[in-house]
């Protein structure tokens, strides 16, 4: 899966644990639509799962709006995640820096119709920031959310110490 060129290969992460200890630190995911002639990003809460069946990053908003839009027009997407930690001084004002932990993905994004599925990713959402990951939904509340999943296809991690 993963085949992204990267320039700085010492800063590299190679195990895949490290971009699974990435998603599962991250707080926050930024996706890279394509909406028409333009690129169109939206920062979200995640979920994610890693099996044998691939990665998958789950996200929920609205039933209706540009992002819906875009995944009905065009499901490629990029996606990154970060986590930064101290900002590091310096005498001089290149010196300065930020150690960081982040990972950049590309795949397909999809609209979750079936409603298993869409508990599963809303379940993963939830255990993203409550560490629970078995849930009862109110079916108002679920006939009100799209719940979409991005199957990765390609990631790369990268940090600074």
């Amino acid at each position: 899966m993963k085949d992204i060129h990267m320039r700085r290969t010492d800063r590299e992460l190679l195990k895949p644990e490290e971009i699974t200890d990435v998603l599962s630190a991250g707080t926050i995911a930024q996706i890279a639509f394509i909406d028409g002639q333009e690129s169109y990003i939206v920062t979200m809460n995640y979920g994610f799962s890693d099996d044998p069946s691939g990665l998958k990053l789950y996200f929920h908003c609205a039933n209706q709006g540009r992002k819906i839009d875009c995944i009905r027009n065009n499901p490629q997407v990029c996606f990154t995640i970060s986590i930064c930690d101290p900002f590091t001084p310096a005498a001089k004002a290149c010196g300065y820096g930020m150690k960081y932990r982040s990972v950049v993905g590309y795949g397909k994004i999809r609209i979750i119709t079936d409603d298993t599925e869409r508990i599963t990713g809303l379940n993963q959402l939830m255990k993203q920031y409550t560490g629970k990951d078995s849930w009862e939904y109110d079916q108002e509340m679920l006939k009100k959310t799209t719940v979409f999943c991005l199957d990765v296809e390609r990631i790369s991690g990268k940090q600074r110490k």
